[in-house]
């Protein structure tokens, strides 16, 4: 059954539809304000610590320290991920013998900075970095799937670049949906490797979603239930006129015509903050994907046990029996220095792109609601008329807000008949 909306409940509703919209625009503003003067001050302090990184990596090189300046350049590179700083870790990897981590950024170097003036001495250094691993290639029959190299991961299917594996033996597989494939493999040096891995057919894929189908437009009339013979004619509203269009009625609505550029303004801005919180993102799984290259490395050259935890309350930071009985006490004091602030990096980028992305769904919500408020706002108000009318317009003219919450999705459903 339905009901027709008396004038004076209208009134109110779009009284407090309004009241409701500009506070929460001003609330959002206030919001934004704080997260933008907390991203600059944080962004000040990475830029200060990035560059005595890179002053302490250079001067351990001279030094010829190689391993030491690796470190610090990884560090100032995982603050800010400057060409030139990626240039220097990789050089520093290749003098400390560890090309396959040399011969990796030696190529990101080379794909990210195709007109660098350094590109024919960053093109030597890999050649001569790529000669001492095995590049390896790997094709997986579907995509989004996990690949990993003796358990950590490298990416996900497909991979866009080139592997670089130390000689020796390694396990490559494939994961997704709970279906995996792996290939074991023995890496020679200068070698070029070809891997394909085929995960079995029929891997869980999730509920399909069944649909409807969708009328032609000749049928279109009969998909409806209309009937064929009733000419389609305009609506009337208020005296007999046809109702006012949308872009007429904000017009004459300057409080509609604020709504609306909230609106943008926060769609917007949500886009922006959700890049920004993906960049975060992606420079924490760098740093983490680092912690553990120089974990696995660490534990094979004898220097921390295989239970070592690189991060976290029983991190290497805090549990001093992660070495090994016959490292010398510097070296304890220095990698534990190393492994905490690397992990304190991977935390701040990881609580960045939460707060970017709490900014940018904040953001969003506001966007939707001072969409959903004028359009509602709209169908309330283009044919606010009295009595019989008021009641025809009531029965055609429908708009129903209904929240949806599942375990997989969270927003409101809008929902309009006109």
């Amino acid at each position: 059954m339905m009901h027709a909306v008396a004038l004076p409940q209208l009134s109110r509703f779009r009284s407090s539809l309004r009241r409701v919209t500009v506070l929460l625009c001003l609330a959002y503003f206030a919001t934004l304000g704080l997260g933008v003067r907390s991203a600059h001050a944080q962004s000040d302090g990475e830029t200060e610590v990035a560059r005595q990184r890179f002053r302490e990596g250079v001067r351990h090189y001279d030094q010829q320290e190689y391993d030491k300046a690796r470190l610090a350049f990884l560090q100032a590179y995982l603050l800010k991920p400057h060409p030139a700083v990626l240039l220097n870790l990789a050089q520093s990897e290749l003098r400390a013998g560890r090309y396959a981590e040399a011969a990796e950024n030696f190529a990101r170097y080379i794909r990210q900075n195709p007109t660098a003036p350094a590109m024919d001495h960053a093109k030597a250094s890999f050649e001569e970095a790529r000669q001492k691993v095995a590049e390896l290639n790997v094709q997986v029959n579907v995509t989004a799937a996990i690949i990993s190299i003796d358990g950590a991961e490298a990416g996900r299917s497909p991979l866009a670049h080139a592997l670089y594996l130390m000689p020796g033996r390694h396990v490559v597989s494939a994961r997704k949906a709970g279906v995996s494939a792996d290939r074991t493999l023995d890496a020679v040096a200068g070698q070029r490797v070809y891997v394909t891995l085929e995960l079995e057919e029929g891997y869980a894929t999730g509920p399909a979603v069944a649909t409807a189908p969708v009328a032609t437009t000749g049928d279109a009339g009969s998909a409806l239930g209309a009937d064929r013979n009733v000419q389609a004619t305009s609506e009337p509203g208020v005296d007999g006129q046809a109702p006012q269009g949308f872009f007429a009625w904000l017009s004459d609505t300057p409080g509609a015509i604020a709504t609306v550029s909230v609106a943008g303004l926060a769609l917007g801005t949500s886009a922006v903050l959700a890049a920004f919180a993906s960049n975060r993102y992606a420079a924490a799984n760098d740093a983490r994907d680092q912690i553990t290259r120089a974990l696995r490395t660490y534990v094979d050259n004898g220097v921390l046990v295989g239970t070592a935890v690189p991060c976290g309350e029983d991190g290497i930071a805090n549990r001093p029996d992660s070495f090994d009985s016959r490292v010398s006490p510097d070296n304890v004091a220095y990698l534990t220095g190393a492994f905490a602030n690397a992990c304190t990096r991977f935390s701040e980028r990881s609580d960045s792109g939460d707060n970017l992305k709490t900014l940018s769904l904040v953001s969003l919500g506001v966007g939707a609601f001072a969409t959903v408020g004028t359009v509602v706002w709209y169908f309330s108000d283009r044919n606010a008329t009295s009595g019989t009318e008021q009641a025809s317009f009531a029965d055609k003219h429908r708009a129903r807000i209904s929240p949806i919450l599942s375990p997989e999705t969270q927003g409101i459903w809008f929902s309009a008949t006109f």
